[in-house]
């Protein structure tokens, strides 16, 4: 993504930043006064990706699904493969929630005083969600759909590979 920072603006509210950043990579979105969903292709499925502006703590947050459910067989097997993965992530967490199952990808950035953030460090935030459901969503597979152990779903996830074939 290549975004002119000549032409865009800072705005107080980091929605709009967020809202420039994905209008310039031509994403679907719906937006409100509080939050902006978004749908980002990916390899594995369509990354939904939401940021919400909560003013009166000056916190831009983003969350990404994965669209998985957790069944409660697997759950705290789920939870012991987060903390692995967890430990790998630079930016943001995953999160399995207690009352569905649902995993899911969160982070959150400080903007104090309405100061906004640039659109280029809203894609940036977009490309860091995009890249950890990328990277990580077949550990989740392997172990919730091929029952795999917590071991071989991180190390299934966790190799990178070179070139393409």
């Amino acid at each position: 993504m290549e975004l002119n920072q000549d032409t865009l603006t800072y705005e107080a509210d980091p929605l709009e930043c967020v809202e420039q950043a994905v209008i310039a990579e031509q994403y679907a979105y719906e937006r409100d006064d509080t939050e902006l969903h978004i749908a980002v292709p990916g390899a594995w499925r369509d990354h939904q990706i939401w940021f919400a502006w909560r003013p009166e703590l000056d916190a831009l947050h983003i969350c990404g699904s994965l669209e998985l459910k957790v069944p409660e067989k697997r759950f705290r097997e789920a939870c012991e493969l987060v903390n692995r993965l967890n430990e790998r992530l630079y930016l943001g967490h995953f999160e399995v929630w207690s009352e569905d199952g649902s995993v899911i990808f969160r982070h959150a950035l400080a903007v104090p005083g309405g100061e906004g953030i640039s659109p280029a460090a809203a894609a940036g935030l977009i490309g860091a969600a995009k890249e950890a459901g990328e990277r990580l969503y077949p550990a989740f597979q392997y172990l919730i759909w091929g029952g795999k152990s917590v071991s071989e779903s991180v190390s299934a996830a966790m190799f990178d590979t070179a070139g393409e074939a």
